[in-house]
């Protein structure tokens, strides 16, 4: 063999090499939390809509409620509906939360960081307090209600 196609193939060789190995590397994130507003802490009250179950997030798709449990409605006389970004779903089952434990109507307070464009939804922080289908007297909070997550 001559020395241009030797350096040739060690060159691809070494590519190759590389190559797989990049491909192979797992990735260790996909996206950032920079579209939150992380110096922002929202406690927000509501009643359960929805519940999106994902592998990487799951959402809790609610709406406002006061400190009766009345909706919170905007100035069309629509309820002001908000979403949480959680985990994925297999954490939030290690920690309490499952379809079964958390049906649609649950009123229940969660804190997060709102989204920095201002739209109505965010990423959770803390863990969540679940106070069943009606407002307990003095509001959903630690004492009335029933803590799960972290």
């Amino acid at each position: 063999m001559n020395t241009i196609r030797i350096r040739t193939l060690a060159v691809a060789g070494i590519v190759g090499v590389f190559c797989a190995g990049f491909v192979t590397t797992p990735a260790e994130s996909h996206h950032s939390f920079a579209m939150y507003d992380q110096t922002v802490e929202r406690t927000m009250t509501g009643k359960l809509v929805r519940f999106v179950i994902g592998a990487n997030h799951s959402q809790f798709v609610f709406d406002l409620v006061d400190e009766d449990g009345n909706l919170t409605l905007d100035e069309d006389g629509k309820p002001v509906r908000w979403q949480v970004e959680t985990g994925p779903a297999v954490s939030l089952a290690r920690q309490g939360i499952t379809v079964e434990s958390f049906p649609i109507d649950t009123i229940f307070t969660v804190t997060l960081n709102p989204l920095r464009n201002g739209n109505a939804a965010g990423a959770m922080r803390g863990g969540i307090t679940m106070c069943g289908k009606t407002m307990p007297a003095g509001g959903c909070t630690a004492e009335t209600g029933q803590e799960v997550g972290e």
